[in-house]
């Protein structure tokens, strides 16, 4: 066992100590053990939600026992490796390879290198048919295509943990642990889970695909107000990405934009009640002395009391001085109430999603809002209060023209005006511009849409920034080799494990992070490999079985093709909260409330 003084030579130590407030350390004995592992960073993991929910449900349990781990930075892993001593957890600094179950919480391809590298580090088998013990599977939004990972992994989790990780606790314990194979097949049987070795795949046409026509069925959370969520999250030492208190206002979207994977694989709509919210906020805040909490949620806009949650705003910024913060507000609904507390709380700016800047467009991705109303919503936070106004906007989108790109350099320009017509404050207007590539993504209306060329996102990128000039412009772009490789994995078929271990063994690694993301090795990778990485980035035919098809987010797939063809007749599909259900088949698979108007729209007052 590594001691805490030897942990301090290195960077960042705290990422190793795990004893945190509130972090939980229970004896192993009897227990079941498992080690459930964030494949980056701490200072990403420790900021993710999900991860530390699981974390804390997961050890509610008495008989089990659960503990972090996390991908080393640079000088820990040589370290490591240069004794052969293998990866550990941080409460109890046991090796990985001794715990029975090995969990991944997977949010993004550029983690799939660093699963291997970890498994690895752990001396730990990375293919699946070699290893015997630990038991080793994934869950997260990644899982939703888990073909490119289908060597490594015992099984997948697709949904939500908080109904998962009980039904594989149960099989645990009932298993006589002798055979890996029927502790498998038992749990392939149960809703929500994937055993890739129980299923062939075959070539047709492009991809390898699933020889079956069975549907691997999400598993969700019904009721978010009787679910658990936890009231004493652990506080990192030191400084991590989102270092601030979190309550979910609910989980799941009607918007239906056409290029949201988080729209689609996160339906139905499940909300929380604003005094299920009151208890969980003021409880956490009492237990962990953060400054800052927010509301998370994909579309804040789009809760339905955003009366009683102005209400609640106020009472905690009162009671607890904290800043309350609101992500993902939609430009078309402000919530005037809630913009004006965060002016008051000394924030002056705030971010909308724009995603694109001509109305034509926005009619093709089914992003309803117009030009009027970014202007009209331009006018009001300005008079608030608000000088830094800033924008999420993507290139590369189908159906793009020349006239789109323009429409960008004039609706920043047309946005700066307006602002500085209305501003009140001293202080100059600064417009920021964050803006990405589309990347088509498995389960949505534009999963068989094309990754643009990267010289010609080159281009479009150059040509804005020469149009927008200017000391009150920020402008940034993502990085399009990057999202490139993240398109092709996204979207990959079993082939791809090939292309991914041949990554890993050429020492490719934390691709999120651009000072470790090689995009040369990457192409060598793929041609080593005899394939083609065009092929999982380029438009598909609409009649090509797809790698993922056999696993279902309760989304259908005659709904995605309806909401394709809308896209290319640029017709609205409207919010199923506003109109009738659009029998996007969540409505037969799952309980929806919001198909059957019982989580209303919020009205705004004048």
């Amino acid at each position: 066992m590594i001691e805490d003084k030897t942990l301090l030579q290195f960077r960042k130590p705290f990422s190793y100590f795990g004893n945190e407030l509130n972090s939980i350390h229970k004896t192993h004995g009897n227990r079941i053990k498992i080690a459930f592992i964030y494949p980056d960073l701490y200072e990403i993991g420790m900021s993710s939600l999900g991860f530390k929910l699981l974390y804390h449900f997961v050890n509610e349990f008495e008989d089990v026992v659960m503990e972090r781990a996390f991908a080393p930075k640079e000088d820990f892993e040589a370290y490591l490796r240069e004794n052969s001593t293998p990866l550990f957890t941080i409460e109890s600094h046991t090796p990985i390879k001794e715990f029975d179950l090995i969990a991944f919480s997977v949010q993004t391809p550029l983690d799939y290198t660093n699963i291997l590298n970890i498994l690895d580090l752990s001396q730990v088998e990375i293919h699946e048919k070699e290893r015997k013990r630990p038991i080793v599977f994934m869950g997260g939004t990644s899982a939703y295509n888990p073909e490119p990972l289908a060597i490594f992994f015992d099984f997948f989790a697709i949904g939500e943990g908080e109904v998962l990780f009980p039904k594989i606790l149960d099989l645990y314990k009932r298993w006589d642990k002798k055979d890996k194979n029927d502790f498998l097949v038992s749990i392939s049987s149960e809703k929500g889970f994937y055993v890739p070795k129980i299923f062939e795949v075959s070539e047709q046409g492009t991809f390898d695909t699933v020889n079956t026509n069975e549907k691997i069925f999400k598993e969700i959370v019904q009721d978010l107000n009787m679910s658990y969520f936890p009231l004493k999250p652990v506080v990192p030492f030191g400084e991590v990405a989102m270092d601030k208190a979190y309550v979910e206002l609910f989980r799941g979207c009607t918007r239906g934009c056409r290029f949201c994977e988080a729209g689609m694989v996160y339906r139905p709509v499940r909300e929380k009640s604003v005094e299920v919210i009151r208890n969980e906020a003021f409880e956490i805040l009492k237990n962990t002395g953060y400054e800052e909490l927010t509301f998370l949620s994909l579309s804040t806009s789009d809760y339905s009391n955003l009366e009683g949650l102005e209400k609640l705003t106020r009472e905690l910024i009162d009671k607890f001085h904290v800043s309350v913060s609101l992500p993902s507000l939609r430009i078309d609904r402000m919530p005037e109430g809630l913009a004006k507390l965060g002016v008051e709380q000394r924030m002056h700016s705030i971010t909308f999603a724009i995603e694109a800047a001509s109305e034509r467009l926005r009619r093709i991705i089914n992003k309803t809002i117009s030009d009027s109303d970014i202007f009209d919503t331009i006018k009001k936070t300005v008079k608030l209060g608000y000088h830094v106004l800033k924008f999420y906007l993507m290139i590369g989108l189908p159906e793009e023209t020349q006239e789109d790109i323009d429409a960008i350099v004039s609706l920043a320009n047309e946005i700066y005006r307006v602002a500085m017509e209305n501003k009140t404050a001293r202080k100059s207007i600064s417009i920021h511009l964050s803006i990405n590539p589309f990347m088509p993504q498995a389960h949505t209306p534009f999963q068989w849409e094309a990754f643009e060329d990267i010289e010609s996102l080159e281009e479009k990128r150059n040509y804005i920034f020469n149009k927008l000039k200017g000391r009150h412009f920020k402008v940034n772009f993502g990085n399009f080799r990057m999202n490139f490789i993240e398109t092709a994995l996204g979207r990959g078929d079993r082939k791809l494990s090939r292309v991914i271990e041949r990554a890993f063994r050429k020492g490719i690694k934390m691709d999120a992070w651009s000072e470790h993301f090689f995009f040369d090795k990457w192409i060598e990778a793929f041609q080593e490999e005899n394939i083609d990485p065009g092929i999982y980035t380029k438009k598909i035919p609409l009649k090509q079985k797809l790698p993922w098809e056999h696993i279902s987010t309760g989304v259908s797939k005659a709904f995605l093709l309806k909401e394709n063809k809308a896209s290319k007749e640029m017709k609205y599909s409207l919010d199923c909260r506003d109109a009738s259900c659009l029998d996007c088949g969540v409505n037969t698979n799952y309980f929806c409330a919001a198909s059957e108007n019982k989580i209303p729209r919020p009205q705004f007052k004048p």
